[in-house]
């Protein structure tokens, strides 16, 4: 069940969706959120320059790889409202948990 909490970061998503198509990007925006409701990254597609690799959820796993232990990145699972096929993998490649 999504609670009001939920609501605020998935509207944040849309948001960041709404500045990738102003950027000229797939309409794409990631939040990443910790167990105790803090946001610790967000971002947008950048894909309009041909670089197919810069959706948001590449950029968190990255963050979190660069800016959390193995424990941290694993404590809290992403659940994913909206996400390509290809980024799955690549969330849980980087030891973000997925649920």
């Amino acid at each position: 069940m999504i609670n009001d909490n939920d609501m605020k970061h998935l509207r944040r998503c849309v948001e960041l969706a709404r500045t990738a198509i102003e950027a000229g990007d797939e309409p794409f925006g990631s939040v990443l959120v910790s167990g105790n409701g803090k946001v610790l990254f967000e971002d947008h597609n950048h894909v309009a320059g041909g670089d197919h690799t810069q959706h948001p959820e590449f950029a968190i796993a990255r963050w979190a790889a660069n800016n959390m232990s193995p424990d941290e990145r694993t404590a809290a699972p992403c659940t994913r409202r909206k996400s390509t096929v290809r980024c799955a993998p690549l969330l849980m490649a980087g030891s973000v948990s997925v649920a």
